[in-house]
């Protein structure tokens, strides 16, 4: 029993590469199932895709002009959408505690270079940033 269990387990580990090849042989980066603060850290091309965005812009709340520097919010893992016919990355997240008054969504290409966000917020109202085209407001709406 104890050794099916390890050739299982053995087949497994050789097959999971070939799983994450794409059809052009390229690794698939999975844009679902990913957490912000966590991108943000990590991916400086998402961090100033982001940053670039919210820099100076007024009426935002604290918690969404910290997202990098003090990770204090509430975040859901990504899911992989399609925009445009393109491949996104749409997060969501929201302040701690306050979850249905402050939200945001936010949505990244895949490489991350673009950005487009929601921000919806009781006191503040609700408003959208990086210019979103009219198929990206439809994704943040959802």
């Amino acid at each position: 029993m104890r050794h099916s269990i390890l050739t299982a387990l053995m087949v497994l580990s050789l097959a999971a590469p070939a799983a994450t090849q794409d059809t052009d042989g390229l690794p698939d980066t999975s844009l679902s199932g990913n957490f912000l603060p966590k991108v943000l850290e990590t991916s400086a091309v998402h961090r100033d895709s982001l940053m670039d965005m919210i820099k100076g812009k007024p009426g935002l709340p604290f918690w969404v002009r910290t997202l990098v520097s003090q990770p204090r919010y509430v975040a859901l893992a990504s899911e992989e959408v399609v925009v445009s016919g393109e491949r996104r990355q749409l997060f969501r997240a929201c302040e701690a505690g306050r979850c249905d008054a402050s939200r945001l969504v936010a949505i990244f290409s895949a490489d991350g270079k673009h950005a487009v966000l929601k921000v919806s917020d009781a006191e503040l109202g609700v408003k959208f940033f990086g210019d979103p085209t009219p198929d990206e407001l439809v994704a943040l709406a959802n």
